[in-house]
């Protein structure tokens, strides 16, 4: 990600640094680069609010889908389950004219102790950036990335 932060801060108790402020800071320059619905989701108050329910931290992967949308255009959906912790509900990420996809799990192993603990984990922070296409949508889990360039995408909760 370009400007928001999240790095490991090693320890007795290993823990992740997530900052998000440098984004915030930069955002209201960048949302009139950002299509309607990456705009709308990117500046909702509650996207970075880390104990707002509508706060994409902590969220688990659940799944992702890529499919045509005819006319030569592709759509993704990423699918994430609630946090039963913080969240009410999960949250879905349609994609409209997707041209890049790219995902990155990791090596396996790692902290993956129990067998349904997921590969990819839980969204630590996430990223929306303009793009001469439209938008870009970096996602950082605890288990890997997902990069998303798309013309928009649409963000529903329930």
């Amino acid at each position: 990600m370009k400007l928001v932060r999240v790095s490991s801060a090693d320890g007795p108790w290993p823990s992740q640094l997530l900052d998000p402020q440098p984004y915030l800071d930069k955002l209201p320059e960048l949302e009139a680069g950002l299509p309607e619905g990456a705009r709308s989701f990117a500046t909702d108050v509650d996207h970075y609010d880390f104990a707002s329910a509508r706060c994409v931290k902590d969220l688990r992967f659940a799944g992702i889908s890529l499919g045509e949308a005819g006319h030569g255009r592709l759509t993704a959906e990423l699918r994430f389950a609630p946090n039963t912790f913080k969240h009410h509900a999960g949250l879905v990420l349609t994609y409209d004219d997707v041209v890049g996809l790219d995902l990155d799990a990791g090596p396996a192993g790692g902290p993956r102790i129990w067998p349904d603990t997921p590969r990819l984990g839980d969204v630590q922070l996430d990223e929306v950036m303009p793009h001469v296409h439209g938008c870009t949508h970096e996602i950082k889990l605890t288990g890997g990335s997902i990069l998303v360039t798309a013309g928009d995408l649409h963000a529903e909760w329930g």
